[in-house]
């Protein structure tokens, strides 16, 4: 084998030369390195901007000219159109508050070469949020509906039907949305067996992210009810409570829409009372006969099963269902109520009227009913239609509204807390008009249980018939408190008193003290309403400060009349009835039984005192622990006084505590009693007729 040898001379400008190569190859990739030469290039494929208003820089590299072009829009734009070599441009983007993402592609040539630049704009977070997951439709053609929530326009979601029953195929029809109701049409169905559709909703925004929901629609086979007899409503609500055995129909017109907000009331879940319940508002149904002299509640065995709308004239089918009663006033409740039982729905051809009645004329049967009460106002028109502190509006779901009439009846107006205009930034109307609604009996647990034998629940803003200003109305105020004149107190004695009527002449005085101080520590002192018209959510939730006042232990007294808060006024010259208007709550611990009475003579251990009312103050919210019998904001109450106490230079009124009997942090009673704890006015007034 030969061997090669290499002198130390060779070898040494061998290597010299290999060093001069690498030199000069490493020489050349740094030129090109540092000479970077491109046809095109782009330092972002996709710019993603927050809703705000804004202008982002894009970095454009190429050896020659470019040129930018995008599709017609409203809201990018570019400060040019064209550059050259290495060099930016701007992409100024106005405001996307409140509206969907979007996007818009850029597209940059240059050397017969296209690039594409994708600005995205975020927005609302997209929407679709179906609130039934099931709805059921019965055997014959028909319209079904049911809420949908969304903020995305209807023709931009993807819908998708997916027929589960084999062989049954394109029965549903005209899906479509009216901005409240996601609505289709049911062809009729001769099968002995139901069938089932699912229907997708979905759509992809321009940040690349997909919201969908879907509702799975089930449609009954024919009942077994060809041989059910007709009956009206007084045969059905003679009725025993117990179970329908007899083969029966009715026929009746419904008066709500499914998924209206102020149905029903609803309950505090049982597995946490902390939380609302909203089962009852979603299958509740109210029937009226086709006359409209008497009506029935229906309870759906489900929310998929209330398939109504109002205005539908409906048969149904009673067999197998539960009847309920109440007896004062006598009430009729059919429940569990499959749509199985819906013989038929058709659109009434007549338009669903009111029937005009004053509260003194209301019956029984008219609970349940849809009727317009006449000459009426609210009894304390301050705030809104929901004076409750926003901090439990998700803990407690109705709030009761007292509206008195002409003829100096009351009784209280229910509003859901799911109700749009319960609380917008509109002040209630404070004149008189009508309310139409449909005539309720519910026990409010948070206002003292029974608030009346008859109430009305209002289905729109519309049917609130009431004129805007005070003037406007049947009343004229004689005297009114309705908060805690702070800017008239210079001290804490009498020489200046923020307890001054804001309206008309009068005054209040504690039955244990010659004069009263204005001072927490004294025992009244300005505290907080809730009538604020809108809220803050982080902040007041709804408070005014000194919009009420709180009087301390005024119950103190060892002698057996009670403490009392005493109102003087003079009725002289009045002869048209005269009511009291009473706003108020307790700390747990202060007395929640009281007596209005009122006399002409101020003193409180001699005299004739006259028995105007009893009446129940609840104890305020606890967040720690929120029973079920504690108020949200402040009760509201109307109380009559007779004609012998018009046209009186004084008259006496005391709101007097009539026992010792409190609640506690755990129960509405079996509290420990306090004379330290206070009682919490937010409106007193005296109104007279016109």
């Amino acid at each position: 084998m030969k061997r090669f040898l290499f002198s130390k001379k060779k070898y040494a400008q061998a290597s010299f030369c290999l060093l001069l190569i690498l030199a000069a190859v490493w020489g050349c990739k740094k030129k090109e390195l540092v000479e970077f030469s491109t046809d095109l290039a782009l330092n972002a494929r996709i710019v993603r901007l927050a809703d705000s208003a804004a202008t982002t820089r894009v970095q454009v590299y190429a050896d020659d000219q470019w040129e930018l072009a995008t599709s017609a829009n409203d809201w990018l734009q570019l400060n040019k159109t064209s550059g050259s070599g290495k060099s930016e441009f701007l992409a100024t983007v106005t405001s996307n508050k409140n509206k969907l993402p979007r996007s818009l592609e850029i597209y940059v040539k240059a050397k017969g070469i296209v690039d594409t630049i994708f600005i995205q704009q975020r927005g609302l977070t997209p929407a679709i949020d179906l609130v039934d997951a099931n709805m059921n439709a019965v055997a014959g053609a028909g319209k079904m509906k049911t809420v949908l929530n969304t903020n995305i326009p209807f023709d931009k979601i993807k819908k998708e039907t997916v027929y589960r029953t084999a062989g049954q195929e394109n029965w549903l029809s005209g899906i479509s949305y009216d901005g409240t109701y996601l609505l289709m049409d049911v062809a009729s169905s001769s099968s002995p067996q139901p069938r089932e559709a699912l229907l997708r909703l979905s759509y992809l925004d321009a940040l690349g992210t997909t919201v969908k929901d879907s509702i799975l629609i089930t449609q009954s086979p024919v009942g077994e009810y060809q041989n059910a007899v007709k009956k009206d409503f007084s045969y059905v609500k003679a009725l025993p409570a117990g179970e329908v055995t007899e083969d029966i129909y009715i026929e009746g017109i419904v008066l709500v829409d499914k998924g209206n907000p102020n149905t029903a009331l609803n309950p505090n879940s049982a597995s946490n009372k902390h939380v609302i319940d909203k089962t009852e508002n979603a299958i509740t149904v109210y029937v009226q006969s086709l006359d409209g002299s008497s009506g029935i509640r229906l309870r759906m065995k489900t929310a998929g099963d209330h398939i109504f709308s109002r205005n539908e004239k409906i048969k149904l089918w009673l067999k197998n269902t539960s009847i309920t009663k109440t007896t004062n006033p006598a009430t009729t409740t059919i429940s569990n109520i499959p749509s199985l039982n819906v013989m038929e729905k058709v659109e009434n051809s007549t338009p669903l009227v009111a029937r005009e009645i004053y509260m003194k004329n209301l019956v029984d049967n008219d609970v349940y009913t849809y009727v317009k009460l006449k000459d009426v106002e609210i009894s304390v028109s301050n705030g809104s239609y929901y004076n409750i502190n926003e901090g439990y509006e998700f803990r407690t779901d109705c709030y009761p509204t007292n509206i008195r009439d002409i003829d100096g009846n009351s009784m209280y107006m229910l509003t859901n807390s799911g109700v749009s205009y319960r609380r917008n930034g509109q002040q209630v109307p404070q004149g008189s008009g009508d309310i139409s609604g449909v005539i309720v009996y519910e026990n409010l647990a948070r206002y003292g249980g029974n608030i009346g034998k008859y109430a009305i629940r209002h289905f729109s803003q519309s049917d609130i018939e009431l004129k805007k200003d005070r003037d406007q109305g049947f009343s004229n105020v004689l005297v009114e408190w309705d908060r805690f004149r702070s800017e008239l107190q210079t001290g804490a004695t009498l020489a200046s008193n923020p307890l001054t009527p804001t309206i008309g002449t009068g005054k209040i005085s504690h039955s244990e003290f010659a004069d009263l101080n204005y001072t927490a520590a004294a025992g009244i002192y300005g505290t907080n309403d809730f009538n604020a018209l809108v809220p803050d959510p982080t902040g007041a939730k709804g408070q005014i400060t000194n919009g009420a006042f709180a009087a301390r232990g005024w119950w103190n007294t060892s002698k057996n009349r009670g403490g009392a808060l005493m109102i003087q006024v003079a009725t002289t010259n009045i002869t048209k009835p005269i009511s009291l208007q009473l706003e108020g709550m307790v700390a747990t611990g202060a007395p929640r039984e009281w007596a209005i009475e009122w006399s002409t003579t101020s003193n409180m251990d001699g005299g004739t005192w006259n028995h105007v009312a009893d009446f129940t103050f609840q104890d305020v919210v606890n967040w720690t622990s929120t029973l079920l019998t504690q108020v949200p904001g402040y009760k509201v109450m109307n109380f009559n006084l007779p004609n012998s106490a018009l046209g009186l230079t004084n008259v006496y009124i005391r709101i007097r505590a009539k026992n010792k009997n409190v609640g506690s942090a755990t129960s509405d009673v079996g509290g420990t009693y306090s004379t330290t704890v206070a009682a919490y006015f937010g409106h007193i007034s005296l109104k007279y007729n016109k």
